[in-house]
């Protein structure tokens, strides 16, 4: 036993102490994750290596909004070089993202949903280079998170505390929407969306002096996905949510300072399979990629 202890003790004097780059945890140099949001050591150590402060981006959505698909794609497109940015992954995590997304679209397919449970996810660490700006390093540290925990997120605060962490970390949030799924199925996508906003102003409320009064500052980017099959989201974003998604348009206005809609597509066209049994499958039929890099590109002008 006093072995171990002088083992421990013996590591804790020698190991690197770090801070967990999403929730602020301290811990000593080793791998793994975090014990309390399960964010991988290997992205906090990157970060403490480099001279200032991490800027993070975060991505939300519901469950089939399409997040590992635009991440996905989002990566590829920064990893070529496009519109004056160039982007590095900095772990296997993002690497993998972008090869599940690019292989599964080529092979007509899209990619496997995100397990629920938090230490399956997959953390992406993406630094960016952006030449038209003078401070010219952007780093997109964001999990890919799981629709269905977003969602009991927004339930029970507190369930999947990665969620708050990274959003008060954030520099700027996108949320994305199922543009389909908003023109065909009613008010729940704009419901669901309006809680996500209330939540976001919640974590990030302006504090001191007249804060009740304040807009937040944190800049939002409503993103509506799939609009390949939507063009009249596509045709005019603003426009379409604001008769589509008229309580989110209301709360942006009244809430945040700084927000835009878009319209992104990652294939050209799909189509739905029905099986015997009635299960439906959506499949692309070529990547085409549309709009993905204009919300990123807004978001680090800002």
């Amino acid at each position: 036993m006093s072995d171990q202890v002088m083992t421990s003790t013996r590591f804790l004097n020698e190991g690197t102490k770090f801070e967990c780059v999403c929730c602020g945890q301290v811990y000593f140099d080793h791998t793994g994750h975090c014990n309390h949001c399960q964010a991988p050591t290997s992205i906090s150590r990157v970060v403490a290596e480099r001279d200032g402060k991490p800027k993070f981006l975060c991505v939300l959505g519901a469950s089939g909004a399409g997040k590992t698909v635009y991440l996905g794609m989002l990566l590829d497109m920064l990893t070529k070089g496009t519109k004056g940015l160039q982007g590095l992954p900095n772990n296997s995590f993002s690497v993998s993202v972008q090869q599940q997304t690019m292989n599964a679209l080529e092979r007509r397919r899209f990619p496997e949903k995100t397990a629920t449970e938090s230490d399956t996810w997959k953390w992406i660490h993406c630094e960016v280079n952006y030449r038209k700006k003078k401070d010219n390093f952007f780093d997109i540290i964001t999990p890919d998170f799981a629709g269905e925990a977003i969602s009991e997120e927004l339930e029970n605060p507190g369930q999947y505390p990665a969620v708050g962490h990274i959003i008060r970390r954030s520099q700027a949030v996108l949320v994305l929407v199922d543009s389909i799924r908003v023109r065909d199925l009613g008010r729940d996508e704009d419901f669901f969306a309006l809680k996500l906003l209330s939540y976001l102003e919640s974590v990030r409320k302006p504090t001191g002096k007249n804060a009740a009064k304040r807009k937040t500052d944190l800049p939002v980017a409503i993103v509506l996905t799939k609009s390949d099959a939507c063009p009249e989201a596509m045709q005019d974003p603003a426009e379409f949510a604001r008769h589509n998604l008229p309580g989110v348009d209301q709360y942006l206005n009244r809430h945040f300072n700084d927000y835009q809609f878009f319209a992104v597509s990652a294939v050209g066209a799909s189509v739905s399979l029905v099986d015997a049994h009635g299960r439906t499958e959506q499949i692309p039929m070529h990547i085409e990629p549309l709009g993905i890099v204009e919300p990123f590109e807004w978001i680090i002008k800002r």
